[in-house]
């Protein structure tokens, strides 16, 4: 049980290292001796868990999903109001995606977001669900951007804002 425990913390120890190298190093200069070096283990651990290079950035690639996976499920669960769980959804994404970003190679949010807002404007009888989809995307995607550029701080009136103008335009 011991060697099952560690090999699954080394490969959790993999993975954020991994994180790690993208962000610093990008995608094409990505290192699994420098991976390994990071977690204090051989050059060859990153081979015991993955087949190669490739197939390690897709698996953090599925990690970092699968991380707002579960935020999001427990997040929809948490809002019984469609607009409110759709605001707290975006703001989580933007969150996330500042804290996480390999997120932005992901399409899930956007998935969800659509599935969200087909529901609100379903049940309030409004058109234009790829306008409003549009606006809500362009509200998460712009508050990202100047976050992470430094034009508008990372703080809670920053969230309570595109909190309050998500739900402005979903009501």
């Amino acid at each position: 049980m011991e060697d099952i425990d560690s090999t699954v913390v080394l490969k959790e120890k993999l993975l954020a290292a991994g994180i790690d190298e993208i962000i610093s190093h990008g995608v094409s200069d990505f290192s699994l001796r420098r991976v390994a070096s990071a977690c204090g283990a051989s050059c060859a651990a990153p081979y015991k868990h993955f087949k190669n290079k490739d197939e390690f950035i897709k698996e953090i690639i599925a990690y970092v999903e699968e991380k707002w996976e579960h935020l999001s499920i427990q997040i929809s669960s948490s809002f019984d109001d469609p607009a409110e769980r759709a605001a707290q959804l975006c703001v989580a994404n933007v969150r996330f995606k500042i804290s996480n970003p390999l997120f932005g190679m992901s399409n899930a949010f956007n998935e969800k977001l659509s599935s969200e807002i087909e529901k609100i404007c379903s049940e309030k009888s409004y058109g234009n669900t790829e306008e409003r989809l549009f606006a809500v995307t362009a509200l998460c995607a712009g508050t990202a951007t100047l976050i992470e550029s430094g034009q508008l701080d990372n703080c809670p009136g920053t969230f309570a804002l595109l909190h309050d103008k998500i739900i402005a335009e979903l009501d």
